[in-house]
Formats: C-alpha cells, sequence, structure tokens
C-alpha cells in the first residue's frame, strides 16, 4: 500500500512541476507577444499534451510550416537532434 502511495504522490509532483513549467512558458508567452491568440491557444495545447516547447521554439516551428516545410522533415531534424542529447 505504502508503494502506491509513493507512485501516486510523485505523479501529483510530476503533475504539479509540469503545471509549473506551463504557467512560466506562458508568461513568458505573454510578455514577449511571440504568438497571435490563435497560436497561443495551439501552444497551450501542445503544452496541455506535455511538449514542454518553449515559446519561441514553438514560433519557429509554426513559421518553418507556414514556409512549406514538410511536417515530416521537421519531425526528422528534430528527432535527430533530440537523439543527441539522450544518455
Amino acid at each position: 500500500a505504502a508503494r502506491g502511495r509513493g507512485r501516486g504522490a510523485a505523479m501529483s509532483e510530476a503533475a504539479a512541476g509540469m503545471a509549473a513549467a506551463a504557467a512560466m512558458a506562458e508568461a513568458r508567452l505573454r510578455r514577449k507577444q511571440l504568438l497571435s491568440a490563435e497560436e497561443a491557444e495551439l501552444f497551450e495545447l501542445a503544452q496541455a499534451a506535455g511538449s514542454g516547447l518553449d515559446p519561441e521554439v514553438f514560433r519557429v516551428l509554426l513559421d518553418l510550416l507556414r514556409m512549406n516545410v514538410a511536417p515530416l522533415a521537421v519531425f526528422q531534424v528534430l528527432k535527430s537532434m533530440c537523439a543527441g542529447q539522450r544518455l
């Protein structure tokens, strides 16, 4: 029973950490006014899904997609960049 409580506590701590990170990212977003209202809603959705993206990175991704860069190409570049950071 104690093990189950520990896992639940860890999960709630993780959720609280994610919420705090999302709030900080949203505050940065508001300060810098990087995104339009529609883009901000999409960013909030990405944060709710646990993306953890910085608003500036999110803006670059949107710009690439607007320039008709293939989404698969964006994904592959991000994947290769992240692979270099894994332990």
